[in-house]
């Protein structure tokens, strides 16, 4: 049996164009396997963190954090927490990830807390923190790192200072 001259080394298709060419066809593969849901490049658990600096109030800047906890199945999400003080946290570091401050320790019932998120919905709630303005400084930024129901997020936040009077 004769070997055609195509399939011969040094012959036929150039090295650079049959790469290209089962590149091609492993992304086709790819494409299409993440079309039919074998292959999922999304988070099953998602946590969106927004966080806007209020006006100063005295010593304290209020900030308005937003959580929004987003269900990327089709399964229910069950959720759990050890105490009710346990399903939002939080910490506010500096840009040298340096810890600023944090929420605060409180007494807190020993309660199981549970909760459940259906398929493909999404969850927001609001919270009101107040940063002490002794802890900030004005030539840096901040991120605030968030624990919502285990679920772990983080967001940049900058604030404006007032100046002492």
């Amino acid at each position: 049996m004769r070997i055609p001259d195509f399939l011969k080394p040094g012959r036929g298709i150039p090295r650079m164009m049959s790469g290209s060419l089962i590149m091609l066809v492993l992304v086709a593969a790819v494409w299409i396997a993440y079309l039919s849901g074998a292959i999922n490049f999304e988070d099953d658990t998602v946590l969106n963190v927004t966080a806007v600096p209020l006006p100063q109030a005295g010593d304290t800047i209020p900030l308005d954090v937003a959580v929004q906890l987003v269900n990327n199945t089709d399964n229910t999400l069950q959720l759990t927490a050890p105490t009710p003080c346990k399903v939002f946290k939080w910490v506010l570091v500096d840009s040298r990830r340096d810890f600023v401050q944090a929420k605060p320790d409180e007494a807190c019932p020993q309660v199981l807390m549970q909760a459940t998120l259906e398929g493909n919905h999404n969850v927001t709630e609001n919270f009101v923190l107040d940063i002490e303005t002794r802890r900030l400084r004005p030539d840096t930024s901040y991120e605030l790192r968030v624990s919502y129901w285990g679920i772990m997020g983080q967001t940049k936040v900058d604030f404006e200072l007032e100046a002492p009077r």
